[in-house]
């Protein structure tokens, strides 16, 4: 990845979860559907920063999304569940959030378009008390403006 791309971690803070989060699902669907809002998941297996092949469509989406309405930038914003030490969270959540830049990179989405970001387990999706294995919140949302 070049320069260009904007790396900000969020340290992961007691209390921060949002009761506003995702649905929890049971398990991650290979099927793709257009987006019903600005943001496409990507969702990843626990303490894993590797994109599975099931979730390749997503980035292929998400760079028809950019060629088809080119915004000016897409946030690419990696959390982690809850399971394990809150830095090396922080640190996972930044890898899995670059592996999907690089997906987009690779899919011929300019790399001084994407903002590349890192939650870690402070802005949990799906609320969780602390080591619950959750897979809604190891995922990398891709959001646009």
């Amino acid at each position: 990845m070049g320069a260009s791309i904007v790396l900000a971690g969020l340290a992961p803070t007691a209390g921060a979860a949002q009761s506003s989060a995702a649905q929890p699902s049971d398990q991650v669907s290979d099927q793709v559907a257009e987006p019903e809002s600005n943001s496409l998941k990507v969702y990843f297996t626990s303490g894993s920063s590797r994109v599975q092949a099931d979730q390749a469509a997503t980035l292929d989406l998400a760079a028809r999304t950019f060629r088809d309405g080119n915004p000016l930038v897409m946030v690419v914003s990696g959390g982690a569940d809850t399971v394990g030490d809150p830095l090396e969270n922080l640190d996972l959540s930044l890898r899995r959030a670059s592996s999907v830049a690089d997906g987009l990179v690779a899919r011929g989405i300019p790399v001084t378009r994407l903002q590349v970001l890192g939650r870690g387990n402070s802005e949990l999706r799906i609320p969780t008390e602390p080591g619950v294995p959750e897979e809604g919140n190891r995922v990398v949302e891709i959001s646009w403006r």
